[in-house]
């Protein structure tokens, strides 16, 4: 199923820009000397997930795009990317600590508030396979999601209240594929897809955005970002985030 949906979007991304202008053939060469490009970045991401409860009936805990700032207490987000000819390698790290507060069944059953605490790092080995109107890269590699979660349940009419802490982290092996397309001599668009599975885990990642060259060495990056993941046994055991993203590219 991995290897079908990775063969689609190779043959999709190719597709969409068979019809590009001639002046972008030449505009993605790979180099036969080391690059190197670092990429802080700032995710907006909203956050929406499935929260166990035990005996409580099913919750969802969500914070919007709009207002993940003021839910988010501390964030840290990079990629360090690496390229030699047609190979590569990339380490994307994000850190996000989030507060959020909810009742069960509009507060008759009592609330609760959640904090949360994420780290995903995802490594990856690169390949270009086409470089021409449009480069695409196939990549594989690793995905680790570190998840930490304090809940406190106020009492409720069921007399049910405390305290739950959970922590864990889960691997995922990820393959994907990464397309970009020159529009003149300062833009580019860029496309990325891929999915991962684990043990009792799985996840999926999609972006879709554009860059600006603003001088030889520096860029600025943005567009929009989603990633999944599932955890069977964790107690928020299914998380989704997506949301605008803005960074800035300084090569090396």
């Amino acid at each position: 199923m991995t290897a079908n949906i990775l063969h689609r979007a190779i043959f999709g991304m190719a597709a969409a820009f068979a019809g590009l202008p001639s002046y972008a053939q030449s505009a993605i060469a790979a180099s036969d000397q080391w690059q190197f490009e670092l990429i802080p970045y700032l995710w907006l991401a909203g956050v929406r997930s499935d929260l166990k409860l035990g005996p409580l009936p099913g919750n969802t805990v969500s914070v919007s795009s709009s207002s993940v700032l003021s839910a988010l207490d501390f964030g840290a987000m990079g990629t360090l990317e690496a390229r030699k000819g047609n190979w590569g390698g990339l380490l994307d790290v994000q850190y996000v600590k989030l507060g959020v507060s909810n009742q069960v069944a509009g507060g008759l059953l009592g609330g609760y508030n959640v904090k949360f605490e994420q780290s995903i790092a995802t490594l990856a080995g690169f390949y270009r396979v086409l470089n021409g109107p449009v480069a695409v890269d196939v990549l594989g590699g690793a995905r680790y999601v570190y998840a930490k979660t304090d809940l406190d349940i106020s009492p409720s009419l069921r007399g049910l209240g405390g305290q739950i802490e959970e922590s864990g982290g889960v691997w995922n092996a990820i393959v994907g594929a990464r397309a970009v397309m020159p529009v003149n001599d300062k833009w580019s668009l860029m496309g990325y897809l891929d999915v991962g599975e684990g043990s009792s885990t799985s996840s999926w990642q999609a972006i879709a955005g554009a860059s600006y060259q603003y001088s030889p060495v520096t860029s600025l990056k943005f567009g929009y970002r989603y990633l999944s993941y599932k955890r069977d046994d964790a107690l928020l055991n299914k998380v989704a985030m997506g949301g605008l993203y803005f960074g800035a590219g300084f090569k090396f």
